[in-house]
């Protein structure tokens, strides 16, 4: 009995401990304890992890190089977030000279869109009456117990499937819409911020 007692004991003590929680000390001098997620107050600075029980199981030393090496990361991804937004920026001042430029260029993206959503729409009031009508069958069918009843069903739900289809399609499409005036307001804003700030400089 002693035996069986020992074997899983023994087990669970070659576990290796899981960290329940870590900590660390801000730049001003307060400790902060978090589970999962590091806190940005403990980005650069040694960490520790610790059990449930409040043991030390691991200290995560921050030297000066892995210090540096960090900033330099920082830096670099900083410098290279700068020179995409000046990109962009240099883009839209060589593309637009007046906010006018950019509601026409709303309306030549948007109205092609919008020419397929007409036809989406006669296609779909179409679809729809088809699917009306091979219901109504499908009712005079039950109704009468005839045998072209399995077949008027299979043709049915084509209809439905091309019904089906023709809504996502008509949702895709307006949801387009929607994502060029984000973008072009985006732009808008942005370039009236510019050719203000041009004007400050001028």
């Amino acid at each position: 009995m002693r035996w069986v007692l020992f074997v899983p004991l023994s087990f669970i003590a070659a576990q290796p401990i899981q960290a329940e929680f870590s900590k660390c000390e801000g730049d001003n001098g307060v400790t902060h304890y978090y589970a999962n997620i590091m806190p940005p107050e403990c980005y650069g600075k040694t960490t520790i992890e610790m059990s449930d029980y409040g043991v030390v199981i691991r200290k995560n030393e921050i030297t000066v190089e892995k210090r540096s090496d960090e900033l330099q990361a920082l830096q670099a991804a900083a410098e290279q977030k700068r020179r995409e937004e000046e990109r962009r920026d240099n883009v839209l001042l060589n593309t637009y000279t007046s906010e006018e430029e950019i509601d026409w260029a709303i309306e030549r993206n948007v109205h092609p869109i919008e020419l397929n959503i007409i036809g989406i729409e006669i296609r779909l009031a179409i679809a729809r009456t088809q699917l009306q009508s091979h219901q109504q069958q499908v009712n005079e069918a039950e109704r009468n117990g005839s045998l072209s009843l399995s077949g008027i069903k299979e043709d049915m739900a084509l209809v439905a499937r091309g019904v089906t289809n023709l809504e996502r399609e008509l949702s895709e499409n307006k949801a387009r819409i929607k994502d060029v005036h984000i973008k072009f307001e985006a732009d808008r804003k942005r370039f009236l911020e510019l050719m203000m700030l041009k004007n400050t400089i001028e």
